[in-house]
């Protein structure tokens, strides 16, 4: 396609596609539940706990709904997904405007809401556009990811300070749910499955790449792995239990840090500003991490980046107390530096290590194990809070999760088949396709094919 008169690469608009649908889903999901908190905790009495449960509620769901999407979008791509999920997000938005009673909340916010955001968003765009890159798939994850991050530094300052304080949190929600629709409808529309469906190669193809980045385009699609082959490697299970408990410590700051910060002095208006800069921080650097996914070793950047999270956090902790806005805000942006590479490192893992061809049925097994991980944080988190009377415990057990994250990175091997160069695995499928005619050579050309 051409922008312009100039050659654009479809792969990119894939790319902008996911980013948008991020920052939508992500942001009415996740981003804006610390602002619209303190309004229902007022109005309705409500305990922490309760008012993150639908939260929870919506990633066990997500467990069961995730085995079944992966393979469909190998099949049929992320765009009848997307759009049969944005029928359920944009009514249970609305929707949210109406609760009066926290049966309504459960019902509306944990079944229908949390659930087909996360479908619509992070569960299927980031498998899209791993499958238009190979060897820019760092970046293109990178600015992927990005949209995640900018709906936690726009949404809750938006809502909290457009929105809430002029019109209420009612009408909030309403317009909340006109803005999904103006988003996720047009970035579903522009999905595409993969490249070969339309005469296209992964990167643009050979006019944009080099002989090796053709020859690792090619190594990345015949040695993709089955779910099955997947399941059957110490790599696939490591990688579920490292972004498992990661997430813990994202959900349980996105979720639980506006509280945290109004506790120690701060405003209904400073505290989701001082969150939104973790998410600047970690927006601006997600290209960055990209950019060193694709030149550096994939388990050394997760490291970096896990060991930074967990020194932030640490600080945010600390910082908290003391109630000096810039203090606390500049914790947090280092937090927010450091698991400014979660996202793309996370989907960068999974198709490094498992391939692209059939990358929705593997993420669709480890997806649901991850989420049943991460499912009872923000709940618990709250719980933590109600019984204790602070945060403090239950942050400091999420940083402990990060730093044991950043070091399962270090134990990361690449399963035997995506090590095997390609040369040898062509000569291996010919000698198995082609096989001798005499049957005691055939049987000896089987077994050295196979290894």
């Amino acid at each position: 396609m051409t922008i312009f008169g100039r050659p654009v690469f479809y792969g990119w608009v894939v790319v902008a596609a996911a980013f948008t649908a991020q920052f939508v889903t992500v942001g009415v999901q996740t981003s804006v539940s610390a602002v619209f908190a303190p309004e229902l905790a007022n109005d309705f009495g409500w305990s922490r706990g309760q008012i993150f449960l639908p939260d929870t509620v919506g990633q066990l769901l997500l467990m069961l709904i995730g085995f079944l999407i992966g393979s469909r979008v190998d099949r049929y791509g992320a765009r009848p997904i997307m759009l049969s999920a944005a029928v359920i997000c944009i009514p249970a938005a609305i929707l949210m405007s109406q609760v009066q009673e926290y049966w309504q909340f459960l019902l509306i916010r944990g079944v229908f809401l949390v659930t087909s955001a996360s479908v619509a968003g992070f569960l299927v765009v980031s498998i899209a556009v791993s499958k238009w890159f190979v060897v820019k798939r760092g970046q293109a994850l990178g600015w992927t990811s990005m949209g995640v991050s900018m709906a936690g530094l726009v949404w809750p300052t938006f809502v909290a300070g457009v929105l809430i304080g002029p019109l209420g949190w009612r009408t909030a929600w309403i317009v909340l749910g006109v803005c999904v629709a103006a988003f996720l409808i047009p970035s579903a529309l522009l999905m595409r499955r993969r490249p070969e469906d339309h005469g296209l190669l992964p990167d643009g193809g050979s006019s944009h790449l080099t002989p090796d980045q053709v020859r690792a385009a090619e190594h990345d699609e015949v040695t993709s792995l089955t779910r099955g082959e997947a399941l059957r490697t110490p790599a696939f299970y490591l990688i579920v239990l490292i972004f498992g408990i990661s997430v813990v410590g994202i959900f349980a700051i996105l979720t639980n840090g506006v509280f945290f910060l109004r506790d120690n002095g701060l405003s209904g208006f400073e505290a989701p500003l001082a969150v939104g800069a973790f998410s600047l921080l970690s927006m601006l650097t997600k290209p960055p991490w990209g950019w060193a996914l694709d030149r550096l070793d994939t388990r050394m950047v997760g490291f970096v980046s896990f060991a930074m999270g967990a020194v932030g956090f640490v600080l945010v902790i600390n910082a908290g107390p003391t109630g000096n806005i810039w203090l606390i805000a500049g914790s947090l942006a280092l937090m927010g530096l450091g698991i400014g590479g979660n996202i793309p490192i996370q989907d960068m893992f999974w198709a490094q290590y498992f391939g692209r061809r059939f990358l929705g049925s593997v993420r669709a097994v480890g997806f649901p194990v991850a989420m049943g991980i991460s499912a009872a944080t923000p709940a618990l988190v709250g719980h933590a809070h109600d019984a204790l009377g602070s945060y403090e415990v239950a942050f400091y057990a999420c940083a402990g999760l990060w730093g044991a994250s950043a070091v399962l990175c270090l134990m990361l091997r690449l399963p035997a088949k995506r090590r095997m160069p390609l040369s040898t695995l062509v000569r291996r499928v010919a000698a198995l396709i082609t096989p001798s005619t005499n049957p005691a050579a055939r049987s000896a050309q089987q077994k050295r094919a196979v290894g």
